[in-house]
């Protein structure tokens, strides 16, 4: 998802950019300077039926950000519909990264060399909001009367601001717990039950360490994705103005006592010897590694990984690793784990053809079957719940129970603010944005000793800062 993984396969088989809002036109629908986004009363219009009377195959490009066996997969997918109709014909451009590929569609905006589907990270919802170059989904869904009751209601609710839907869900994730079934049989723990709380995982890495297992009980790489995930976990919000989805998010919220105890605990894990932090470097794996090292018993990461790190541990010079996968240990709360991935977006310059292409071109790649393959080939979480009954999803199920633990996951936590996720333009990565800021205070306070207090306080100040400058300059 975020990280790749390709440095890692390679070792065990051998042995986010800041984007200036610009305009793309003021379309209505589009703007997002009163509010998180537009609403439904003041969308474009989506030209559903434009291919009726189109000439020939539409021709349509999709930018996407796929590697490896996501890429073969989606590949596939499109091969499949390139074959099953002749009105339209998608052409794959991949851009090696979701940084690069908004990256470039932001360059687009000015020499207008846009896409006519692009893939944006989940993260990527407000900046792309902001281009004013999307058309919503909404305006399809709503010309169509597109029926989206068999979703998953969270994977929809995410990409949903003000009520109005303004990507396709596709490839979705969330963060699970890898463990080593080894090390908790050798602990006297019961390997079938991680632990689900942080209280639990605290107790479980004191029992590790205390019998000499593992040197640790957890590696952690240090990500402020994480203290997000907890705090939805808790059912509190990131940001203000309902989580940025009523009106656009002018502060951070997680200043309160949620997230001190999330900073000090992290603070007292590391302190103890209970955990080892890891880093925060972007591409950093060594958490995996002291997993399959046996320097440590378990880590959290995102379910993305899965296809690529089951291929890994558990293998070649990591053979005595049994992998296994729990939900993500946290805070008590009325919330759940957030919506990672991507998601689609038609581009707003587009002609009509191209458009009514782009659109048949998404709900294919979102029918029950394709979502099964999709979810199979990849390890992404399936976003119709009917896929889950159909092969070869099914199959992997029965044969590989720990696949499915993403998406009970999703399906179990509540429908609210703060399980949507935060809606924020700058959002950021190490050095960057809001999270770049987070990331540079657990850094403070994991490597450096600073008080998880003021850790917090300066995650707090540098996060504000960074929401008014962006805010400022689209003119919200």
């Amino acid at each position: 998802m975020r990280r790749p993984f390709a440095r890692f396969l390679v070792v065990g088989v051998a042995a986010a950019v800041a984007l200036a809002a610009c305009g793309g036109g003021s379309s209505k629908g589009a703007s997002n300077t009163t509010g998180g986004g537009g609403t439904k009363s003041n969308l474009p219009s989506c030209p559903v039926h434009a291919l009726d009377t189109a000439k020939g195959p539409v021709s349509i490009t999709m930018w996407h950000s796929m590697t490896r066996a996501n890429e073969d997969t989606l590949k596939k997918l499109t091969n499949q519909f390139n074959a099953s109709q002749t009105k339209v014909h998608v052409n794959l451009v991949n851009q090696t990264s979701y940084t690069d590929t908004l990256t470039k569609f932001t360059a687009g905006l000015s020499n207008h060399q846009l896409p006519d589907v692009v893939q944006g990270e989940e993260i990527a919802l407000q900046e792309l909001i902001d281009t004013q170059a999307i058309l919503p989904v909404q305006s399809c869904v709503d010309a169509e009367k597109y029926d989206t009751s068999d979703f998953v209601a969270r994977a929809i609710k995410y990409f949903t601001v003000n009520n109005v839907l303004y990507a396709m869900p596709f490839n979705v994730s969330n963060p699970v717990l890898y463990y080593d079934k080894t090390a908790f049989t050798a602990a006297g723990l019961d390997p079938n039950k991680p632990p689900t709380t942080l209280d639990e995982l605290k107790r479980d890495s004191q029992i590790i360490v205390s019998k000499n297992v593992r040197k640790y009980g957890i590696a952690l790489h240090t990500d402020g994705w994480f203290i997000e995930q907890w705090l939805a976990k808790a059912g509190v919000p990131f940001v203000n103005n309902g989580n940025g989805r009523v009106k656009r998010a002018t502060a951070v919220t997680f200043g309160g006592a949620e997230g001190l105890n999330l900073f000090t605990w992290l603070s007292d894990m590391v302190k103890s010897g209970l955990a080892v932090s890891t880093g925060s470097g972007p591409s950093s794996i060594d958490h995996y590694l002291d997993v399959g090292n046996q320097v440590a018993a378990m880590t959290i990461d995102t379910s993305a990984a899965l296809g690529t790190i089951s291929l890994v541990l558990g293998q070649g010079q990591f053979a005595k690793v049994q992998l296994a996968v729990g939900p993500m240990p946290g805070p008590q709360g009325n919330g759940g784990v957030l919506i990672g991935g991507g998601a689609l977006y038609i581009s707003k310059s587009s002609s009509p053809e191209k458009q009514a292409a782009a659109w048949e071109f998404l709900k294919f790649l979102d029918t029950a079957q394709s979502q099964s393959t999709w979810s199979a080939g990849t390890g992404y979480v399936p976003i119709r719940k009917s896929a889950t009954t159909l092969a070869p999803l099914s199959t992997l199920w029965q044969q590989k129970p720990y696949y499915r633990v993403a998406y009970d996951q999703l399906l179990g936590g509540a429908v609210n603010d703060a399980t949507a996720g935060p809606v924020i333009g700058p959002y950021g990565a190490k050095g960057v944005g809001v999270r770049g800021a987070v990331i540079d205070a657990l850094d403070a306070m994991l490597t450096q000793k600073v008080p998880p207090p003021t850790a917090l306080q300066d995650a707090v100040t540098n996060s504000n800062k960074a929401l008014t400058s962006y805010n400022q300059r689209i003119g919200g």
